[in-house]
């Protein structure tokens, strides 16, 4: 599988998963953001399209004009993070993740991470 083709099933993956956890769907209830994924070290895009609690759509590239922009070092650590083997939070705060956006959105997104994946 190329790196996309892995990423977007990794992507796909977590937003079942968002979908199907009700702590999420109730945290989400009226966030509405577009998020670009990206990675420094290929040409891998993703974007996620929330709405109203629920994680709409994953699409490749960046399409449209994101609140939330999340940059990871590689395509591994980015399909890492989607499949719960990586703690985001750790790799942001030591500046490894580039995030730009709304820190309320940033928060936000570490918790899905961690109601999903507790022990991560």
């Amino acid at each position: 599988m190329s790196g996309i083709n892995e990423s977007l099933k990794a992507a796909n993956d977590f937003k079942d998963k968002m979908n199907e956890n009700m702590k999420v769907r109730k945290l989400l209830k009226r966030w509405n953001p577009l998020i670009h994924f990206d990675t420094r070290d290929s040409d891998v895009r993703l974007t996620f399209k929330m709405s109203e609690g629920m994680a709409v759509s994953v699409e490749e590239g960046h399409i449209g004009d994101a609140e939330l922009a999340v940059t990871f070092p590689t395509v591994k650590d980015l399909i890492d993070m989607f499949s719960g083997k990586l703690d985001p939070t750790s790799m942001y705060l030591s500046g490894d993740i580039l995030v730009k956006g709304h820190q309320a959105d940033v928060i936000k997104l570490d918790a899905i991470t961690m109601i999903i994946w507790p022990e991560s």
